[in-house]
This record gives structure tokens, sequence and C-alpha cells, in this order.
């Protein structure tokens, strides 16, 4: 017979045998049940330390990544930078340029000097 079946049998005059059952449990089930919930206890604790471990490496690599990324924003500015000034030089470049000043038209071809090659 199950506990269960035990236990739901019993009426409040069976109070009584109910505290004999109990007491009548084995030491060896204590046992089994203490060492049950020591292996917990452990797994438990290991689970938070890995969690833990875990927790700390994302954030290592978050600060890793924000480091990068900072980085990364300061280069794409100096060549945006870089990009106007080069944009500006070639504007203040082409009104002299005898290349594009050669008088070429649709048909004609413009000969550049060598040193301009």
């Amino acid at each position: 017979m199950s506990l269960f079946n035990v236990m739901s049998n019993l009426t409040q005059n069976d109070a009584p045998s109910l505290r004999l059952f109990r007491k009548s449990e084995s030491s060896d089930d204590e046992e089994k049940r203490l060492k049950r919930r020591e292996k917990n206890r452990v797994a438990a604790q290991r689970s938070r330390r890995r969690q833990t471990q875990r927790a700390d490496e994302l954030h290592e690599a978050y600060e890793c990544l924000e480091q990068e990324n900072s980085l990364l924003k300061k280069e794409v500015q100096l060549l945006i930078e870089e990009q106007q000034r080069l944009t500006e030089a070639l504007k203040a470049h082409e009104p002299l340029c005898p290349v594009l000043n050669c008088g070429m038209t649709p048909t004609t071809r413009c000969t550049v000097p060598p040193e301009f090659v």
C-alpha cells in the first residue's frame, strides 16, 4: 500500500497512528533524504557559480565590444573628415586641371602631357 493510499484513508481519529507511522520511517529513508538534499544543495551552488561566471564573461565581452565600437566610430569620423578634405581639394583642383580643361569636344580627344600621366 502506498503512502498516498494510507494518508487518504486516514480520519481525524487516526492522528495518533499517523504519528507512529511517521516515527516508524526508517533511518535509511532519512539518510537518503539528507543525501539527496545535500546533493541538490551542491548542484545548486555549482549552477549558481557557473551562472555567475557566464555573466562575468558576458560583461567582459560587452566591455570589449563597447571599446571596439568606440574606436570604430572614431575611425569613421576620421574617414568622413578625410573624405571632406579630399572632396574640397578636388573641387579646388578642377578649375585648374589641364585634363578637364583641354577644350575637349565630344568628337575630339585631348592629349595629356606625359608629366600629368
